[in-house]
């Protein structure tokens, strides 16, 4: 059982005036990951990705709209003189964000969604590059409660975001209530729980009673205790979604993950579970325990431990790893048609949990994630839509350069674009880093045609770096 401490709200001064909350995702923030959430979080089924897919139409709006916190808010919090806010040391991550129980009890499980996907995670098209948080997600009849994890500092910029209501509710005045709470659905929530350490919630229904307390205080920021209750894992009615979901995640400053030259938040996501207490990790592994032991039995589950804190991926010299299409930009904000892939080898997925999808396919090489939320920007790498999650076998050559067998891993019978094809490639590996790797890539119908002919115009670069 969780003890649910009131809301410590404590208003400190900062030395920049309040302003709203709402930050241009299209300025030079937009690249700030969540400017391009997404209320997809695709599971690992066709039933799941049916789901999602009438979610959608809802989450275009969202993805727009909401992620608010971006480049700016950052620069605003270095501005401040942060020794003013903490008054305290920071000593980890002291609650969970769930009832972790709760969370993987059958009476909470989803039949076609994890309870929690782990931050090292590269089956999610919607976050080709990694997703690098926790999706958090219960089909209870009750959805869970959820708590701040850290005593955290929440200021008034780029603190909480709300994106609008939906159409629906866009004339009622009135805040929705939800168990006895006055509730906001879809929120984001940014708390700095020390000088280097973020603690994130997006999709949250969030208490009424925490945003006002923010907006209504005199000062910058206030306080919140750690365990203190702010919200629920509930979606908005309208969104008709089978599970509830929320995302959770930490962001360190002083963590470079090595993934881009320049400064950005890809570099500094970490694994929320390598933040919190020893406590709290036990809590969690004993509570996943039952469902891992599933996942092992199913052994189709490419990405399943909690603990894998891996941030980098990239191969210097090879095609394994995250690529950013040459010609286009705003990848992170839009992910727009081929405007990310990812391949990751056999040898960095979970091989306990994946043993039944490796021994029938021997041979394969990894899987090969390509971005397809929004229409194509620039070149296409070939006809008609990307298949997103493909299955990848080295035919020829090496990791470096040569020919590769691509297979949708999932077969869509309604459509004429799920084709095997032959993707040759070439990795141009420029210096001892991998941030300046470039790869050309031409999909071919047959391993023929790949064999015989040369890279055309119709070849497409890719690179390491964002754009």
């Amino acid at each position: 059982m969780f003890l649910i401490p009131l809301v410590l709200l404590t208003a400190c001064s900062g030395s920049e005036p309040s302003s709203s909350n709402e930050i241009d995702c299209d300025r030079e923030n937009a690249n700030h990951p969540e400017c391009v959430s997404d209320r997809k979080h695709e599971a690992n089924s066709d039933k799941h990705e049916a789901n999602s897919n009438k979610h959608e139409a809802h989450s275009n709006k969202h993805e727009a709209d909401s992620d608010k916190h971006g480049v700016d808010s950052h620069k605003h919090e270095a501005d401040n003189d942060k020794s003013e806010m903490f008054t305290w040391d920071y000593s980890k991550l002291t609650h969970a964000p769930v009832d972790f129980s709760e969370l993987m009890a059958d009476t909470s499980r989803c039949s076609n969604y994890l309870p929690i996907q782990p931050y090292f995670n590269h089956f999610i098209v919607n976050h080709t590059e990694g997703p690098k948080k926790w999706y958090l997600a219960t089909c209870s009849d009750e959805p869970l409660k959820v708590f701040m994890p850290a005593k955290v500092v929440v200021q008034k910029r780029g603190g909480i975001n709300v994106s609008g209501p939906p159409a629906a509710d866009a004339a009622n005045t009135t805040r929705p209530v939800y168990d006895g709470h006055e509730v906001i659905y879809d929120t984001q929530l940014w708390a700095r729980a020390s000088e280097n350490v973020m603690v994130f919630f997006m999709h949250l229904t969030l208490l009424e009673s925490i945003h006002s307390s923010l907006m209504n205080s005199e000062e910058e920021f206030i306080v919140i205790e750690a365990g203190t209750h702010i919200g629920y894992i509930k979606n908005h009615p309208s969104y008709e979604m089978e599970h509830q979901v929320i995302d959770f995640g930490v962001e360190d400053n002083q963590f470079d993950a090595g993934l881009t030259a320049s400064e950005s938040w890809w570099n500094q996501r970490v694994n929320p579970f390598d933040y919190f207490t020893d406590e709290i990790k036990e809590s969690l592994k004993a509570s996943y325990q039952p469902v891992y032991r599933e996942l092992i039995e199913q052994g189709t589950h490419p990405f399943t431990d909690l603990e894998d804190s891996r941030a980098n991926l990239n191969s210097d010299g090879e095609i394994w790893g995250t690529w950013f299409k040459a010609d286009s930009s705003g990848a992170f904000r839009s992910a727009a048609a081929w405007s990310v892939i990812h391949a990751t080898k056999t040898q960095d997925l979970s091989a306990e949990t994946y043993w039944k999808t490796l021994e029938e396919h021997p041979d394969l090489s990894g899987i090969l994630l390509e971005s397809k939320r929004s229409p194509l920007v620039g070149k296409g790498l070939y006809e008609g839509r990307p298949a997103g999650r493909n299955r990848i076998f080295i035919e020829s050559g090496n990791s470096t350069i040569g020919i590769a067998k691509v297979i949708p891993y999932y077969s869509d019978p309604f459509s004429t674009d799920s084709a095997t094809a032959y993707w040759k490639y070439s990795v141009d590996a420029k210096s001892a880093s991998t941030t300046d790797d470039t790869v050309v890539i031409e999909v071919f119908a047959d391993l023929q045609a790949a064999h015989e002919s040369e890279f055309s115009d119709r070849a497409v670069k890719f690179q390491r770096e964002p754009r």
